[in-house]
């Protein structure tokens, strides 16, 4: 009876480092995935410049709150000369009939409502550094 009492704290255990192991292994396949997390990037910046990475945060943050303001505004706006973003407004479009091209049944295709998607052209300045 005693062993197994001391048997279901090693299956916990065991549980437990299995769980810890699958964790580490996503995290390394979401870093080997791709780029920079926001928080390095942050940290990267705040290396560079001196500055404490909550203030590179708030400077970006207010950036990206004048670069928010100026694209309803006006519709485009340059980021450092790097990247031009531009306003794109799609008009409604309404519902219509067609086919399903699996099935080849008939189908209606719900309406969309009009809607606004944000372009980014890189300029010069942003082909140079990458080329």
């Amino acid at each position: 009876m005693a062993f197994m009492a001391f048997m279901k704290p090693m299956k916990a255990m065991k549980a437990m480092k299995a769980m810890k192991a699958m964790k580490a292994m996503k995290a390394m396949k979401a870093k080997a995935g791709g780029g920079m997390t926001v928080a390095a990037v942050y940290q990267t910046v705040a290396d560079k410049t001196g500055l404490k990475t909550k203030e590179v945060k708030a400077i970006v943050d207010s950036y990206m709150g004048v670069c928010s303001a100026e694209l309803k505004k006006s519709g485009s706006f340059k980021i450092a000369g790097m990247l031009n973003l531009k306003l794109k407004k799609k008009p409604a479009t309404k519902a219509r009939k067609g086919v399903n091209p699996f099935t080849k049944e008939p189908c209606v295709f719900k309406a969309k409502p009009a809607s606004q998607t944000i372009r980014g052209l890189p300029l010069k300045k942003m082909k140079d550094a990458v080329n």
